[in-house]
């Protein structure tokens, strides 16, 4: 989906009529728990957050967001994303092949969640290809990767 075929659509997104001054659009959300430095999550904390833009490990996940064009598109706006900042626990259990932690031990990583809206009109092919990227970027041997059920944003009429 392009940029341009996405801002057609923000103009009328919904089958619904507007509800006092606002549109709805149908998206889809994809969810990613991605890990970073503590030096990261801290500077993050004291809002430095062109930090981001500095740590490798997410520099790859900003990568395929922005090559994703149906990722994150708002019409005028494109590569949009939300970050919450975070720490994710864990236990390697035997057979694992950690990228942090140990075997056996419990863990706690300095965690960001990623959330991007893509359209939910965009067909399923395209959406695994995404997805299948932000797998293949991922550094985790078991990555938390979410993509819900079609909802809708509200946006202004």
């Amino acid at each position: 989906m392009t940029t341009a075929t996405t801002a057609s659509a923000l103009d009328g997104v919904s089958d619904r009529p507007p509800l006092g001054g606002i549109k709805l659009r149908s998206v889809r959300s994809v969810r990613v728990y991605w890990p970073v430095t503590g030096e990261t999550l801290a500077a993050l904390g004291a809002g430095q957050t062109e930090t981001l833009r500095d740590d490798a490990a997410f520099g790859s996940l900003l990568q395929v967001l922005r090559s994703s064009p149906c990722a994150g598109d708002f019409g005028v706006y494109s590569d949009v994303f939300e970050v919450g900042v975070g720490v994710e626990g864990f236990t390697t259990e035997q057979g694992a092949h950690p990228a942090f932690g140990s075997v056996g031990v419990s863990s706690l990583s300095p965690t960001l969640t990623v959330t991007v809206h893509i359209d939910a009109r965009t067909p399923d092919d395209e959406v695994s290809r995404v997805l299948g990227r932000i797998l293949d970027a991922h550094p985790w041997e078991v990555p938390v990767v979410e993509l819900s059920a079609p909802f809708d944003l509200v946006y202004r009429a």
